[in-house]
Order: structure tokens, then C-alpha cells, then sequence
């Protein structure tokens, strides 16, 4: 510093003054600096306090997520909803044979109902609204799935079907997007499956030629009850398992479903023929965050066939499945159109959680432990 205080003092006047001014320039650039980065620093700050909306952003709060998806009640905001609120919802018939498997699409549905199709081989019915996928393979209509689907009003995908299916998609005025009739248009053969576990369709694509026939949403669908929240960390059970025998009269193992709970998550992982069930879209396991097992009386079709019969319409019993636990009571479904609800054993309707559903249909008597 001495050194440089007597170099400065050997300057002439004119080359003082510009070394003194060129100082000044830079140590208010630097105060101005410092300053600016002390408002985006608060700026920062601010941005991560927490308000009782939600967290703030630029000082406005979050928008609020009070729009439920009609199928499993999961809140959207009101953005989010708008990309699906006017939608036509899907049911998507998807099979479950061995050579099926993995499928694609599933783990997108909404709900998904699981029966019995015939010789102890299940069948899948998907309902889709907010999210948009591939789906396969698609396959033949049964009578019974055409009773669950009358309670949302949802677009019809299946490959063809039994005589008296297809005569009831008719009689029923179902918005029917049959395979049958609108082949490439809107379904593949895809290459890496044979036939006839080879079909394949999207959401977008069955949508776009369910508006050409006229077929549009939105839909009322009337919603289940559903809880404000899930069971606790700490009220939540270390393990449970629940098994269903779907193949156990016809000694079909591969059939047989297992749901493993997974507390961290408060989800249950899905077992397929002792197998983890995977979907080939997302390569992820398939879960749910409730599992409905309705018991129907079930019976053989007259019509000499190994198809079957169920008594959709009425009551029965049924066991709930969220949280890690079990709550036992009452189907009851008054029409083909009416919601089916769900009561407890006081007479009260029991709460879903929000997310992913699956409803089991089982015959009445099946093997099912937990």
C-alpha cells in the first residue's frame, strides 16, 4: 500500500483524477451489487415460507387442490382438472391371461374391476379420466362388466364379445367402441404378441372416434366417499397380505392374486400368479391404494358356454381393504345404472382412500384369506 500511495503521488493532477473516479465507479457498482443480491436472497427466502394455503410463490399462494377426480378421488387444482374435466371417461376391457402378461396401460386406470371370464382365467375392466396411455390387449365383452360401466356413462373398448353382450350394448344404448367396427382406425395388431392377446388401442385414440360417433363427456359420475386422510405413519400395521383364489376350483394357480401392503407407502403391491404384476408401459409394479372384494353369486351361462353368469344387481357382501386394514359390511346396487355403495355393518357408508382402486368381484364362497 505504501508503495502504490507514493506512485500515486508522482502522477500528474489529470492522471489522479482519473484513477479517483474510476475507484468511485467501481465501488458503487459494487454497493449496488450487493444490494441486488440481497433482494433476490429475500426474494428466495420468501418463496419458501409457508402460508396456511400452501407454499408461496412470488408472495402468492399455491393453488389449492379441491377438484376430485370423479372415478377415485384424487384433488386436482383447478388447472390440473381442466385438462380432464370435460372428458368422456374410457372402460377398457384389458384380459389377464398368462400370455398377456405384462399389459400395458394399467397402472394409469383409475379403477380397475377384476372377474372371473371362464375356466378360472380373470378379466380386467379399466376405467380411464385424467391420464392418457396406451392399453392392451383388448378383448371380448361380458354382461356383467356392462352393469359396472353403466355407472359412469364411460365409452366402451372391447374386441367383440358373447352374443348376448353385444345384443345388450345395443339395448342398453352404450357408447360403444367396439373393435369390430372401428378397426385401424382406432385399435393395432401389435407384433410382439400373437394372436389373440395382440390387440392393442391408447385413451387418445379410442376418444378421437368416440367424438366422431358422437360420443362426448363430460359425465356425472356420482363419487364414493372418500376419507379427508390416510391412517397415520404410526397407526399403520408392519405387513399384510390378502390372497384371493381365483383359480383354486380349476387348480390354476397363475390366477390366484396376492396384494402385499406396503406401510411406507400406504399402497398394496400387487402378485399375480406368485409374481410380481407389472405394467409394460411403465415397467413399475401395479398397486392400489384401496381393494374392494364384492362377493356375487355367480353361475354358469345357460347357453352351454364356459362363460358365467352374475348377479350384479342387489347386495352381498363385501370386505374393504385401506390403510392395512380390513372393514367387512354390505354391497348394494339398486339398478344397472346406480352407483354401487359400500356400507359398514352399523349401517354407515365406509370411506375410500384417494387413489388408485380395485375392485375384485369374487363368487360367493371363494377362497380369500388374510
Amino acid at each position: 500500500m505504501t508503495y502504490w500511495l507514493r506512485g500515486f503521488r508522482h502522477l500528474p493532477r489529470v492522471k489522479k483524477f482519473l484513477v479517483v473516479l474510476v475507484l468511485g465507479v467501481f465501488c458503487s457498482l459494487a454497493g449496488l451489487g450487493g444490494f441486488l443480491f440481497g433482494e433476490a436472497k429475500a426474494e428466495r427466502q420468501l418463496q419458501r415460507v409457508l402460508s396456511p394455503l400452501g407454499t408461496l410463490i412470488s408472495g402468492k399462494p399455491a393453488e389449492a387442490r379441491d377438484f376430485p377426480d370423479p372415478l377415485n378421488g384424487v384433488l386436482y387444482t383447478k388447472t390440473q382438472a381442466a385438462g380432464w374435466k370435460d372428458k368422456l371417461p374410457l372402460a377398457v376391457i384389458v384380459e389377464n391371461h398368462t400370455d398377456a402378461r405384462p399389459q400395458s396401460g394399467m397402472s394409469k386406470a383409475e379403477i380397475t374391476y377384476e372377474a372371473l371370464a371362464e375356466g378360472g382365467i380373470t378379466r380386467t375392466m379399466n376405467l380411464f379420466l385424467a391420464e392418457d396411455t396406451d392399453v392392451g390387449p383388448v378383448r371380448s365383452n361380458r354382461t356383467y362388466f356392462l352393469d359396472w360401466l353403466s355407472e359412469y356413462g364411460a365409452g366402451y373398448a372391447h374386441v367383440g364379445g358373447s352374443p348376448e353382450a353385444q345384443s345388450l350394448v345395443k339395448t342398453y344404448g352404450i357408447a360403444d367402441l367396439d373393435q369390430f367396427g372401428l378397426g385401424t382406425t382406432a385399435y393395432d395388431r401389435v407384433s410382439f404378441r400373437f394372436a389373440p392377446h395382440n390387440v392393442y388401442t391408447s385413451t387418445a385414440r379410442l376418444r378421437d372416434a368416440a367424438s366422431k360417433k358422437g360420443y362426448n363427456g363430460p359425465v356425472a359420475v356420482e363419487l364414493w366417499k372418500f376419507k379427508n386422510k390416510e391412517a397415520s405413519p404410526s397407526s399403520r400395521p408392519a405387513s399384510f397380505n390378502l390372497k384371493i383364489g381365483f383359480g383354486a376350483a380349476y387348480s390354476l394357480s397363475d390366477y390366484d392374486v396376492e396384494w402385499r401392503y406396503d406401510p411406507k407407502t400406504n399402497t398394496y403391491l400387487r402378485f399375480n400368479g406368485g409374481a410380481s404384476h407389472t405394467d409394460e408401459t411403465t415397467k413399475q409394479q401395479l398397486t392400489a391404494k384401496t381393494i374392494i372384494v364384492e362377493s356375487l353369486v355367480t353361475s354358469l351361462d345357460p347357453s352351454g358356454h364356459s362363460r358365467l353368469k352374475m348377479q350384479t344387481i342387489g347386495s352381498g357382501d363385501v370386505k374393504i381393504f385401506t390403510d392395512g386394514a380390513v372393514f367387512s359390511g354390505t354391497w348394494k346396487k339398486d339398478s344397472r345404472t346406480s352407483r354401487t355403495r359400500f356400507y359398514d355393518n352399523a349401517g354407515g357408508e365406509i370411506a375410500l382412500n384417494r387413489g388408485k382402486i380395485w375392485v375384485e368381484i369374487v363368487p360367493v364362497g371363494s377362497t380369500i384369506t388374510y
